[in-house]
């Protein structure tokens, strides 16, 4: 009975150091996420900046979040929002306005796809106008839904960090010198 008594302890002090070692492991090896704010030249002096996240709304819906701008050298053309509802588990009443709240103020931006959007889930705005007014310490999104209910998400100041880094992105495209030259004499 001893040896069985024995042989359970060093069982159980095995499971316990092998847990211990799989979390030290697990601790040094996992990388916090961070989305990054990606730039890509679309065409020659026109640069497309994005940040995208996915976040929950309070009911439970995952949101694909992508704010981007468009860039003609020098000025942004636009600062868009696309909200997408994943797995098709909202879909979007086009026709009423995108709700940004802050601590004190409400704006309503008017959804770009309004009369043909490419999917039901699928919303754009552009925030260009109301983006600069923002406090952005309390940010918020009130999404209409079909049914007339609405989504809310609350938007971490982490994301609209990344958003104030896609909307101060400083431009200055430099015209591109050929790789080669040639001289005519």
């Amino acid at each position: 009975m001893r040896h069985i008594l024995r042989d359970l302890e060093w069982g159980i002090v095995f499971v316990i150091i092998t847990l211990v070692l799989f979390l030290i492991i697990s601790w040094l090896t996992i990388q916090p996420v961070i989305a990054t704010v990606t730039e890509t030249e679309i065409a020659p002096g026109q640069i497309h900046c994005r940040s995208e996240q996915v976040l929950t709304d309070d009911a439970g819906h995952k949101w694909q979040i992508m704010f981007f701008t468009e860039v003609d050298s020098p000025d942004v053309t636009s600062l868009n929002l696309r909200l997408s509802g994943l797995y098709s588990s909202a879909n979007i009443e086009s026709q009423k306005p995108l709700i940004v709240s802050t601590d004190h103020k409400r704006y309503a931006a008017t959804d770009l796809f309004l009369e043909n959007p490419p999917l039901p889930s699928i919303g754009q705005y552009n925030l260009k106008n109301i983006f600069p007014r923002l406090s952005l310490s309390d940010l918020s999104l009130e999404i209409p839904l079909e049914n007339d209910t609405t989504a809310n998400l609350n938007i971490p100041q982490s994301l609209v960090e990344e958003w104030l880094q896609v909307s101060d992105k400083n431009y200055h495209s430099f015209p591109k010198l050929p790789y080669t030259f040639q001289f005519l004499c």
